[in-house]
């Protein structure tokens, strides 16, 4: 009833609503960190990552997976909803208590201030039985994940705009971060119990409980080896890197910019990880062809960011953080191409998952995590947050092979290197040329001329990406 009840929309309409969603929210929230690196010092801001970084590998430990699992369920059987929502937040109630008391105990190994924003930030983890966002998804209403967004983001900038100010108190930061969480709640809340009129189902609560965590545990250690690419970086460079929390902000800040590019690639999976699983349900056939199209037209958006952003990154970094980032930018241009290896990589390790075959998707996080670490570690030591850089750019390119290699396995072979080549030969001549002028023109014009020759070749694929576009527009899925 749930499912025939709600308008259904094209994977075209359900994609820009997420995205015109999350562009607002995260170019608001990139405005705020902007803002905070502008007003604090940079071994402030570094402490800021620090502590945000430590917090994720909690968050992820208490959600376990079960956001990519239920909507999946969902997406099959929307009847479940008010028993799965029931066993979803019991569970993350269970693992969200003992997650709340650990990072309290971590936060002792830090300064005052860093006490008080590790415990400030782990109510965070009290609030994650509330986020719901993963029934709508399920249900592909993404309008409604967008409204979550962007009350989320928006609250975390408004806070941060009205209580932190130059000397202030960054504990301040972490009351912005729980703010903007707890809006989200509360839109959830509304939409699932208010606008869909959901009651909780607690029959078989605690055995269905059980069963839950059976099957998800594995996809939340999935999501902890992920975090250890993204995160891992900054926390290791403070750790065992030289020059402190400053190379914790340089780094933190070249991928926190990354990170915010990066919603894009996740919303693209996001709302793509419906149709790869109803598709290899009816023909493994229909999954390759939408493999195949989807390769071949994402990868040219994501190639285009990472040319733009390596060749304009000394002009790029130094306006959004200010001055005394200027360190930032190389290891940005390094960090910045892990966007096409997420794009590329994201088919395999989502494919995965829409199968059925999340085991195997959390033992290719899992090496990609041993991957990541370890070369942050040696290259951290030596290099700072350049070496940390490169650690993570090291992990997306292991992310990419192995999933690859999982997918071709244990989901069904695909022809894939015709279709992403000509984007990648592209790409490799437009740096070449933008290297050339910038040699002797600059940044801008080595930015502008290579960007538009890319456009311009691009633009010679226009059959694949028009009939793909037109499948998407008029596809309800």
């Amino acid at each position: 009833m749930l499912q025939t009840s709600l308008r259904h929309r094209s994977f075209a309409v359900r994609y820009l609503a997420l995205f015109g969603g999350e562009t607002f929210s995260k170019l608001s929230v990139m405005a705020a960190f902007a803002y905070l690196a502008r007003v604090l010092i940079p071994a402030d801001y570094g402490i800021i990552e620090q502590a945000l970084a430590i917090t994720v590998f909690f968050v992820l430990a208490v959600e376990s997976g079960m956001g990519l699992y239920g909507a999946r369920v969902v997406a099959a059987k929307p009847e479940r909803v008010p028993q799965l929502v029931s066993q979803v937040m019991l569970l993350r109630t269970l693992l969200g208590v003992p997650a709340f008391a650990l990072i309290l105990a971590v936060a002792v190994h830090y300064r005052r201030v860093g006490l008080g924003i590790l415990a400030i930030n782990g109510v965070a983890i009290l609030l994650t039985p509330f986020l719901t966002h993963w029934v709508f998804q399920g249900l592909r209403q993404m309008p409604w994940v967008a409204a979550g967004a962007v009350a989320r983001n928006l609250t975390f900038v408004v806070l941060v705009l009205v209580l932190v100010r130059p000397g202030s108190d960054i504990r301040w930061v972490a009351v912005a971060e729980v703010g903007g969480i707890a809006a989200l709640a509360l839109v959830n809340a509304f939409l699932l119990h208010g606008r869909m009129r959901v009651r909780l189902d607690t029959r078989e609560l605690v055995s269905g409980t059980r069963r839950l965590f059976g099957d998800t545990w594995y996809m939340g250690l999935s999501d902890l080896s992920w975090a250890c690419l993204w995160f891992s970086p900054a926390l290791v460079v403070g750790w065992v890197g030289t020059g402190g929390t400053e190379q914790v902000a340089w780094i933190g800040s070249a991928i926190r910019v990354v990170l915010g590019l990066h919603t894009f690639v996740y919303l693209y999976f996001f709302n793509l990880l419906p149709n790869l699983s109803s598709e290899f349900s009816v023909d493994p056939d229909r999954w390759r062809s939408l493999m195949r199209r989807s390769i071949t037209t994402s990868l040219w958006p994501a190639c285009l960011i990472a040319l733009g952003g390596t060749l304009f990154a000394p002009v790029l970094i130094p306006a959004v953080f200010g001055a005394p980032f200027e360190a930032a930018v190389l290891p940005f241009q390094i960090a910045i191409w892990m966007i096409p290896a997420a794009w590329f990589n994201g088919h395999f390790r989502f494919s995965l998952i829409a199968v059925g075959q999340q085991w195997w998707e959390f033992l290719v996080s899992a090496a990609t995590a041993v991957v990541t670490v370890a070369a942050g570690i040696i290259l951290s030591r030596h290099y700072g947050s350049v070496g940390a850089a490169c650690a993570f750019l090291l992990g997306g390119v292991t992310s990419t092979a192995f999933s690859a290699l999982a997918s071709h396995r244990y989901v069904a072979p695909v022809s894939i290197l015709a279709n992403a080549g000509p984007a990648l030969v592209t790409t490799a001549v437009c740096l070449v040329v933008g290297a050339g002028i910038a040699a002797v023109a600059g940044v801008w014009p080595a930015t502008i001329v290579p960007c538009l020759l890319f456009v311009g070749l691009a633009a010679r694929q226009d059959n694949e990406l028009v009939q793909l576009v037109r499948s998407w527009a008029r596809t309800p899925w």
